[in-house]
């Protein structure tokens, strides 16, 4: 389950519900491997325990499914909105970003980790055509197949905004410097995870004994891991940008999110651990591991953003890099191609 996002969360997370365990079993060979690494059975078992715990995050399933909810919810934050729009017509791109979300950075608390990669499609439309040229409207969705840590499935996005154009731009020496004036952004954003293990899951560590010898543990699993997350997001947003030299465009801002989804995970996996006995180096089977894991979280409900990016303006494209950071628990960082029609 393990993963990673940037985001910060203000206002409190409505509390996750979730229950891991982690069961260990020793072979003869197992408990003969215990002798070796100075240990005594139960001792290793507990040992082994803690690994498979770290490896699935089963000991923090709380957090996990928090920050990957959160994550979710952040993966879409800036790319479908052109912040620095210096056109009255359309254009049409494609951007790529990812998003990361922690939670658990209190005193005490190991960290848990979220991370959402995101591709979506995007377009703009000016209205000037229709006589509101301080309106512009933007659309973005994208559906693919992914894989993420052994596991497969998709991810789908979509959104809809509309960017008022509050105050005129500065049109003095446009090919030397231009203030594009103060755009407020409100939309509404949609993403879904959904993921499940196709194959056997592997997972390879160490282990060290009482008297410093150390051993390599591969386990192997099989079995039902699904882990699924959906957001829905309306952010509002204000930013401005320049153009420098016409060729490069610099855009800040911020906003803030109302935020509502879940995440939620359910695994029953178990299988064989093969160690290595260090007397000989034969690979052993040393018992089995057996994880489940329910829960489910909710992403902050309210969260705040800060934003910044650089366009570089090639004619009729434009190539973007920006970045949206939720101070303390996340960021997003995009990097993206559009075509003004």
């Amino acid at each position: 389950m393990r993963a990673t996002c940037l985001a910060l969360t203000i206002v409190a997370s409505v509390p996750a519900v979730a229950h891991a365990d982690v069961d260990i079993t020793l072979s003869p060979d197992g408990e003969a491997l215990a002798t070796e690494l100075g240990l005594d059975p139960a001792t290793l078992e507990t040992r082994l325990q803690a690994k498979i715990d770290d490896l699935y995050d089963a000991a923090n399933v709380a957090g996990f499914l928090r920050a990957f909810a959160n994550a979710t919810s952040f993966a879409s934050r800036g790319t479908g909105v052109d912040y620095a729009p210096v056109f009255d017509g359309a254009e049409v791109g494609i951007t790529a970003n990812l998003a990361a979300a922690v939670d658990g950075l209190e005193e005490g608390q190991d960290p848990a980790a979220g991370l959402a990669p995101n591709l979506s499609l995007v377009g703009g439309l000016n209205l000037k055509r229709w006589g509101h040229p301080e309106l512009t409207i933007y659309g973005n969705g994208f559906y693919r197949g992914a894989s993420f840590d052994q596991l497969e499935g998709s991810i789908t996005n979509a959104g809809l905004h509309a960017q008022y154009h509050l105050w005129p731009a500065s049109d003095t020496s446009p090919l030397v410097f231009q203030w594009s004036g103060l755009h407020l952004t409100g939309g509404v954003e949609w993403s879904r995870w959904s993921f499940s293990a196709g194959d056997a899951l592997t997972r390879d560590f160490s282990v060290t004994g009482d008297n410093g010898v150390t051993t390599d543990v591969t386990a192997v699993g099989a079995g039902r891991f699904e882990l699924d997350a959906t957001s829905t997001v309306v952010p509002l947003e204000a930013t401005t940008s320049v153009r420098i030299l016409y060729l490069a465009s610099l855009y800040v801002g911020g906003g803030v999110d109302f935020q509502v989804g879940s995440a939620d995970a359910d695994i029953a996996v178990s299988g064989q651990m093969t160690g290595v006995r260090p007397s000989d180096g034969a690979a052993v089977d040393i018992g089995s591991a057996t994880v489940t894991a329910r829960g489910d979280g909710r992403p902050s409900r309210v969260a705040y953003h800060l934003l910044l990016g650089a366009e570089a303006n090639l004619w009729r494209i434009k190539l973007v890099v920006q970045g949206s950071f939720v101070p303390f628990d996340g960021a997003t960082v995009g990097l993206g191609l559009r075509v003004r029609l």
